[in-house]
């Protein structure tokens, strides 16, 4: 006799390797995981240590079991031992709200509601929930909000906006059942009404829609942003343009960009979109300026028109943008740290597909194929360093490990190469890496031995400084 019975997400799929089948086109990955470790496991035990095994399973473990009479008292109940227990996440108590209230608007509401959540799952698998539901109410509210702030304000837009909602008692944003007086002492419902009003957010003036139109929305907006973050919308333009806008780091754009795609704007559109994107976000990450005041602008503009959103972006985009002289000093003397790699290569990237005529197709390979290689090594003092790139402070010159810290992350010590170097001890390891760079596919390696028979601190200078006019030009303000 069954014993487990999963929710929708997983009961299929679960069935399927129950009986040793794999599901066709299975996507749920864990789930077999789990079931091919688990058979691994149990095909290495004695049947000895299998019986001790299944002894203290029946007789040591305990289960809880939980009869309630209706589905909202069991979401309900769900929800009061949470607040006496571990805090579930957002996503958690989410998801119990939505699938609460259904009960309580009827049998066919909660069915709705749970195919539609495993829909929401399978569209959001592989990105952050917390973080679309973060999105998602920043489009709604056109406004910043942090994560603290995403569970009472969800809750809110639920309530005033499902026109089924309107029917529910006010007071009581979960449950009808009424607190008891311990309920209250303890604050059982503190995750789940609006006492706290400094939490709650204006919510713009909307109407209501069913509750089976308030789901699409959301599997909608979900859909959209899974294809966003993991930059696989079908169309190669954009996709090339999202897994720019990843590597600079850039997911305060989201929902805005949620909000256009939801909307309708055209595919030429939101392309355009997406290149002055890169553009004032790149200025903005290398000037240092705030990364709040970028999220604070992008919720903004989750109010312009999707279908014509042009002309407020690049108005606001120019008066968010650096100026030409900041950006071109900060481009230079910036530190591409290892944090910052990713930034660091989309910048070489674009100066190489520059080099190449800006054919846009002849993209660099990933990150498994071409790496970012310091010219001059991230270490040059220890003994392994002389052994493997060569005595890099002999050639550098007196000073140079006092120097060495402030030019290694330079962006004209940065480039792009394929494979591995091995330079071996020399007294001029340059030398022999231009041997290696010579014979590189990637233009903007290949051209390092002749526009640098030698490279010192005072060529890694000159080459940022080069870099840095090309950046204005491939950047520029709206």
């Amino acid at each position: 006799m069954r014993k487990i019975l999963l929710d929708s997400l997983d009961a299929g799929d679960f069935e399927k390797h129950l009986a040793n089948k794999s599901p066709a086109l299975s996507d749920n990955d864990n789930l077999a995981l789990a079931f091919t470790i688990f058979r691994e496991w149990v095909g290495k035990k004695a049947l000895k240590d299998l019986g001790t095994f299944l002894y203290h399973l029946k007789n040591q473990c305990i289960v809880i079991r939980l009869d309630v009479s209706d589905a909202k008292d069991a979401f309900k109940l769900f929800e009061t031992i949470n607040n006496r227990g571990l805090r579930l996440s957002p996503t958690d108590i989410i998801k119990n709200f939505i699938l609460g209230n259904a009960a309580r608007f009827g049998p066919e509401p909660l069915k709705l509601a749970r195919t539609k959540w495993a829909e929401l799952l399978q569209h959001l698998d592989g990105t952050s929930i917390e973080s679309f539901f973060r999105h998602f109410l920043c489009a709604r509210f056109k406004r910043r909000i942090t994560i603290s702030f995403v569970i009472p304000n969800f809750k809110q837009v639920f309530m005033r906006q499902v026109r089924e909602a309107a029917k529910l008692p006010d007071r009581h944003w979960y449950s009808d059942v009424a607190q008891t007086e311990e309920e209250e002492a303890e604050g059982a419902e503190a995750e789940c009404e609006p006492a706290e009003e400094h939490s709650l957010l204006e919510l713009p003036p909307a109407p209501t829609m069913p509750f089976a139109d308030f789901l699409e929305e959301l599997i909608s907006g979900a859909k959209v942003y899974g294809q966003l973050v993991k930059a696989k919308t079908g169309h190669s333009t954009i996709d090339r343009h999202l897994r720019n806008l990843r590597m600079i780091k850039s997911i305060q754009t989201y929902g805005f960009l949620m909000a256009l795609r939801t909307g309708g704007c055209p595919n030429e559109v939101f392309v355009r979109v997406l290149q002055l994107t890169e553009a004032l976000l790149i200025r903005r990450h290398i000037c240092r300026e705030r990364a709040n005041d970028n999220e604070t602008l992008f919720a903004r503009l989750c109010g312009v028109s999707p279908t014509n959103p042009l002309p407020a972006v690049v108005d606001e985009f120019r008066k968010m943008s650096p100026s030409d002289e900041k950006f071109r000093h900060e481009f230079a003397s910036f530190d591409f740290t290892t944090s910052l790699r990713e930034r660091a290569r989309y910048c070489l990237e674009q100066f190489e597909i520059n080099d190449q005529g800006g054919f846009a197709e002849l993209l660099v390979a990933g990150p498994e194929s071409v790496h970012v290689e310091h010219i001059m090594p991230v270490k040059i003092k220890t003994k392994r360093a002389k052994d493997e790139f060569g005595d890099w402070p002999a050639y550098l010159g007196s000073g140079s490990e006092t120097k060495h810290p402030h030019f290694v992350s330079k962006i004209g010590n940065l480039t792009l190469f394929a494979g591995s170097l091995n330079i071996g001890a020399s007294n001029n390891p340059y030398h022999r890496k231009k041997t290696c760079y010579l014979n590189s596919a990637i233009k903007l390696t290949k051209s390092l031995p002749a526009e640098y028979p030698e490279f010192r601190f005072e060529h890694i200078e000159q080459r940022s400084l080069r870099f840095a006019d090309l950046a204005v030009r491939l950047w520029p303000v709206p």
